[in-house]
C-alpha cells in the first residue's frame, strides 16, 4: 500500500541573509552569514552583543508586547506572501488552505494564536490554522502536521512553517542560561556558545498528483517525518543523543529509506557543549559517521521556532544547487563531532537525492525530516483502530495543597520547582494512566507519546520571569523562570515524571486546544508504526489579568490495543476556522515576558 507523496510546490523566508530565497541563495553561495551586531535593543548589559537579525529597520523594548507581535506577523506574513506566490497557489477555495505555524517565543508577548490567525488573515487563508509551540523544534514540527492533515483529507494545500522574533527578554534568558557565544556560532568547533537570531520561513505542501494537474512548480517531496521526547531535562537534551535517535529513525521508517539512501544532513547544531555532541552520537547511531553534516547556524543563527523551517529552506536552494552548505567559521574540531562537518567558507558541489534536517529544544522536544529531489512514493502501514483505554479530569481543589495529588500518583515528584501548569498537566495525565491501568517501562516508554493543547504558557512563571527583571534588571533575569516560558514547557515536564518518550506536540488554535490535540492524536496513531500510545492532554492555569478564564487538565489516553475496557475513537474531523481573525490586544499577562 503506497500513501500518496506531498510536493513541495513553493517556498519563502525572511531571516538574517535577507528577504526573500534570491537575496538569501547569494548570501549562502558567496560564503557570507547573516550575524552583526544587535540594534533593535540594546545589549550594553551583557557580555556578548550579536545576533542574526532581519534586515528591517525598527527598535522594540522590554515588555513591548505590540511591536513584537507585529513584527512576528509581518515576517510570517512577508514569507508566507513569497512562498504562495512561488507555488502559483489558486486562492479561489481559501477553506481548503490550511495554516500551520511553529513559533517558540516571539510571538506570546503578543499572544500566540492570535499572531497565527492575523497571519492567516492577511494571506487569505480561512482553512484550518493551528499554531505548534515546541520551542526551537516549533517549525519542523509544523511541517509534519502540515503532512498530516494533507494525508487525511482535511486540506488540500498547506502553508507550514515558522516565525519568531528575537527580543530583550528572550535574549536575557539564553544570557542567563550561559548559552550565548561572545563571537559568531561555530557549530562543533572550538568556542562554544550560540548566536540567537530571529525571521519566517513557510513552505507549500501539497498532495503530488494534484499538484502535478495544476501545473505547481516541484521543488522537491517532504518524504517523512518523525518526532520524540527526550524525558530527560528542562534545557540540556539526553546526553546519549538517544530521544533525537528515535526521531531521526522514525523519520527514515515514515520515508521508507535506509540510512544509506540519506546524503547530507542539516544538523539542530547550536553551538553549545551538550546540545552538538548529543546529536553527533545520535546521528552516528542511525546514519553511520560517514554522512556529510553541517549546521546552517552558523550562517543564520539560531532563529528558535523558525530554525527548523528556515534551515530546511537552506537545504532545499542548495539541493536545488547541487551543492551542500558548509559550517562557517569551523576551526578546530570538538570531541565528538562530525567527519565531515563541510568545515569550509563556500558550499560543495554534491548531489544527493535525500537529505535529513533535525531539531531538539527546550521541554525535551526533537523533531526531524526528510526531503527527497525526486516525487518519492512513501509506504503505507494498514490504518489501525484506535481506542479510549483511560481518561481524568482535574479541577484544583481549596481542600487540597496543589501538588499532593501528584505526589500520591507519583511519590517521587518533587513539585518545590514546578508551576502550576506543569504540577496540573502531570497530576491529570498520572490519573488518565493509572485509569488506563498502565506502568509504563522499558520500550513501552519509547512508544507512548504526548499531545498537548493549552492557551498559555504558565501565568506563575511569567510573573516571576518579570519579577526578576523588575528587581534584578534584565541582565540577571531567573534562568529557571524563563525555561518555563516555552509552551511546552508543562509537557516536558509530564514526559519526565511519567516517562513519556514517544512522539510529542504541543500546540494552540485558543479555545479548542485540547480537541485539536485529540484529533491530531488520532491522525497520527492510525497511521504511525512508531508508537502504540498517544496521551492526549489540556491544560490552562488561572490568570488574574483574565478573571473570566478558568483553569484545570484534563488527560485520555489513545491506545490501539483493544479490551473489555476500552471504547472506540470511530470519527474526527478538523474544521475551517469559525472565529474572527481581529487583532486582539495582549493581556497584561502576555504583555510582559519572553514565553
Amino acid at each position: 500500500m503506497i500513501r500518496t507523496p506531498i510536493a513541495i510546490t513553493g517556498q519563502g523566508a525572511v531571516c538574517a541573509l535577507g528577504i526573500g530565497l534570491d537575496a538569501i541563495w547569494a548570501e549562502l553561495a558567496a560564503g557570507r552569514d547573516g550575524i552583526g551586531v544587535i540594534e533593535r535593543f540594546s545589549t550594553q548589559r551583557f557580555g556578548t552583543h550579536l545576533g542574526g537579525m532581519v534586515p528591517l529597520p525598527g527598535t522594540v523594548g522590554i515588555d513591548d508586547a505590540l511591536t513584537t507581535r507585529a513584527i512576528c506577523v509581518k515576517y510570517a506574513v512577508l514569507a508566507g506572501q513569497e512562498a504562495l506566490t512561488r507555488a502559483e497557489v489558486p486562492m479561489h477555495a481559501p477553506r481548503r488552505i490550511a495554516l500551520v505555524l511553529g513559533t517558540s517565543m516571539g510571538s506570546h508577548l503578543g499572544g500566540l494564536h492570535e499572531a497565527s490567525a492575523e497571519v492567516a488573515a492577511a494571506l487569505g487563508i480561512e482553512g484550518p490554522v493551528i499554531t505548534i509551540s515546541t520551542a526551537c523544534a516549533s517549525s519542523t514540527n509544523a511541517l509534519g502536521v502540515g503532512r498530516d492533515l494533507l494525508d487525511d483529507g482535511r486540506a488540500d494545500v498547506v502553508l507550514a512553517g515558522g516565525a519568531d522574533v528575537l527580543c530583550p527578554e528572550i535574549f536575557a534568558g539564553f544570557h542567563a542560561l550561559g548559552l550565548l557565544s561572545a563571537g559568531k556560532c561555530t557549530p562543533f568547533s572550538e568556542g562554544l556558545g550560540t548566536t540567537l537570531g530571529e525571521g519566517a520561513g513557510f513552505l507549500v505542501l501539497e498532495r503530488a498528483p494534484e499538484a502535478k494537474t495544476r501545473g505547481a512548480p516541484f521543488l522537491a517531496c517532504l518524504s517523512g517525518y518523525g518526532l520524540s521526547a527526550d524525558g530527560y531535562h528542562a534545557t540540556s537534551p539526553e546526553p546519549t543523543g538517544a530521544g533525537v535517535a528515535r526521531a531521526l529513525r522514525s523519520t527514515l521508517d515514515d520515508a521508507g529509506l535506509a540510512a544509506a539512501d540519506v546524503g547530507y544532513v542539516n544538523a539542530h547544531g547550536t553551538g553549545t557543549a551538550a546540545n552538538d555532541p548529543a546529536e553527533w552520537r545520535a546521528i552516528t547511531e542511525v546514519l553511520g559517521d560517514q554522512v556529510p553534516v553541517s549546521s546552517t547556524k552558523s550562517y543564520l543563527a539560531h532563529a528558535q521556532g523558525a530554525a527548523g523551517v528556515l534551515e530546511l529552506i537552506c537545504t532545499l536552494l542548495a539541493m536545488e544547487h547541487g551543492q551542500v552548505l558548509p559550517t562557517l567559521h569551523f576551526t578546530k574540531p570538538r570531541r565528538q563531532g562530525p567527519v565531515d562537518p563541510i568545515a569550509q567558507d563556500r558550499p560543495r558541489p554534491l548531489v544527493f537525492a535525500h537529505a535529513l534536517s533535525t531539531n531538539s529544544a527546550f521541554g525535551g522536544a526533537n523533531a526531524a525530516v526528510a526531503i527527497s529531489r525526486a516525487v518519492t512514493p512513501r509506504r503505507a502501514s494498514p490504518k489501525r483502530p484506535i481506542f479510549i483505554s483511560g481518561v481524568s479530569s482535574l479541577v484544583p481543589s481549596k481542600e487540597e495543597s496543589r501538588g499532593e495529588g501528584l505526589k500520591r500518583l507519583i511519590p517521587t515528584a518533587d513539585t518545590r520547582n514546578l508551576d502550576p501548569s506543569s504540577i496540573d498537566l502531570s497530576t491529570a495525565i498520572a490519573q488518565a494512566l493509572h485509569d488506563a491501568g498502565l506502568t509504563l517501562s522499558g520500550v513501552a516508554r519509547e512508544r507512548t507519546g504526548l499531545f498537548v493543547g493549552t492557551t498559555n504558557a504558565s501565568p506563575a512563571s511569567w510573573e516571576e520571569f518579570r519579577a526578576s527583571v523588575r528587581e534584578r534588571g534584565i541582565e540577571r533575569a531567573s534562568a529557571p523562570a524563563f525555561t518555563r516560558l516555552v509552551l511546552n514547557a508543562a509537557s516536558g515536564v509530564a514526559s519526565r515524571l511519567l516517562g513519556l518518550r514517544g512522539p510529542t506536540t504541543t500546540l494552540t488554535t485558543g479555545a479548542g486546544s485540547g480537541l485539536l490535540a485529540a484529533v491530531l492524536a488520532a491522525i497520527y496513531l492510525e497511521s504511525r508504526a512508531d508508537a502504540d500510545r498517544l496521551v492526549v492532554a489540556a491544560v490552562d492555569e488561572l490568570d488574574a489579568q483574565r478573571p473570566t478564564q478558568g483553569e484545570g487538565a484534563a488527560s485520555l489516553v489513545l491506545t490501539t490495543f483493544a479490551n473489555e475496557s476500552t471504547i472506540r475513537l470511530a470519527r474526527w474531523a478538523v474544521a475551517a476556522r469559525t472565529h474572527s481573525t481581529k487583532p486582539s490586544p495582549p493581556s497584561p499577562q502576555q504583555g510582559r515576558g519572553s514565553g
